[in-house]
């Protein structure tokens, strides 16, 4: 039997693709799901029963883990686009699975840092098996509003290394908002082009050149996921493979530049740093602008524990240790600006209070130097 074999210049038939959709609240994002091609949402979130007369498919209420962590693809057969509502409710009900034992949780309470790592990779286990369906395969998540500096920016409400790795996977992903129309009217609209506001991806070319789809009434489009699917693929479909994924790695590269950017605290860069791919082709480009942004908030990495941690806080010397400092820099016969270049700081009260003693010394240090010259 001859290999049938697919030349790079040749396009791929994509029979399946994934789809992230994430929303304000309150905007239909489930009543979107439902208008998929034959769709069963896994209702995490349990706001199924919202949708009304717009609920069109097959629903699994989970009410814990154990109702859906045994799925066969058998079960999956007679549907042809699977929704995941929401991604971030399903991780949490692991999580709250694995905290029925007691081994998992801390004191506190809170899971074990290996159990969130099993959760982790629980999710992602999980995630994979619905990809090898062949289905379509929807994940519907909850917006999350950050503050970058003066700029607001929306992004999935999913953890760090889970949200990176469903960017990574998607081939359209879109911010469900609503905008005000020139005739003042309240219009919903997915915004599949990235921009420094929100999180987007957009493999199959939706909404032309603007990357806006205008969502339309469900009660009239009942197809409208299976629509933008379709064409998703139609267009994936006139791409060779080496296009495909040389427009998906840019697209990796931009979202992981702009996940750096909103990064705050050591413990989103260091869920951002596990979910760094080696193989990926942008990945030195990618590693030099986390260690940037590492080195601009002062972030050191610890080997033992592959974590990034926060910088020490800076307390410095109080006016009574500033006053006793220059009087000692006096006794020796020392000025405050040759020892500040000779420190390599600006003033005294640059000083950390735990070094009084060593700078003390070192400044004794320096007056017998000069003494001696």
């Amino acid at each position: 039997m001859s290999l049938n074999i697919i030349p790079a210049d040749q396009a791929l038939l994509v029979k399946a693709i994934i789809v992230y959709l994430y929303a304000d609240p309150g905007l239909g994002k489930t009543s979107i799901g439902f208008t998929g091609d034959k769709a069963i949402s896994f209702d995490f979130d349990k706001g199924s029963h919202r949708t009304g007369e717009l609920r069109r498919g097959a629903v699994v209420q989970v009410n814990q883990w154990a109702d859906v962590a045994n799925l066969t693809a058998s079960d999956l057969e007679p549907y042809n686009t699977i929704v995941i509502d929401t991604v971030g409710a399903m991780l949490e009900s692991i999580k709250t699975h694995l905290m029925l034992n007691n081994t998992n949780k801390q004191k506190d309470g809170s899971l074990k840092l290996k159990a969130q790592g099993l959760a982790n990779n629980i999710f992602k286990q999980y995630v994979n098996s619905f990809i090898a369906s062949g289905k379509d395969v929807v994940f519907i998540a909850h917006a999350s509003e950050d503050q970058s500096g003066d700029q607001v920016i929306y992004r999935p409400d999913l953890g760090g290394k889970n949200r990176n790795e469903l960017y990574r996977i998607a081939d359209i992903m879109g911010y469900l908002t609503t905008v005000t129309t020139g005739e003042g009217k309240n219009a919903r609209v997915i915004s599949f082009r990235p921009c420094p506001t929100h999180h987007a991806k957009n493999a199959g070319g939706l909404g032309g050149d603007t990357g806006e789809v205008w969502v339309p009434d469900l009660k009239e489009t009942p197809a409208f996921l299976a629509d933008l699917i379709k064409q998703a693929k139609d267009h994936i479909n006139t791409l060779t493979p080496d296009q495909l994924a040389a427009m998906k790695a840019q697209e990796d590269l931009g979202n992981w530049e702009q996940s750096c950017s909103e990064i705050q605290h050591a413990g989103d860069l260091t869920q951002l740093t596990e979910s760094l791919d080696k193989s990926h082709i942008y990945y030195q480009s990618m590693r030099q602008i986390m260690l940037k942004k590492a080195k601009e908030l002062g972030f050191t990495f610890d080997i033992n524990s592959s974590r990034w941690i926060n910088p020490v806080e800076f307390v410095g010397i109080d006016e009574t240790r500033l006053a006793t400092l220059q009087e000692f820099i006096d006794e020796r016969g020392l000025d405050t600006k040759t020892v500040c270049e000779h420190l390599g700081i600006d003033a005294l009260s640059q000083i950390e209070l735990n070094k009084f003693i060593e700078v003390q010394q070192e400044i004794d240090k320096l007056a017998q130097e000069t003494m001696k010259a």
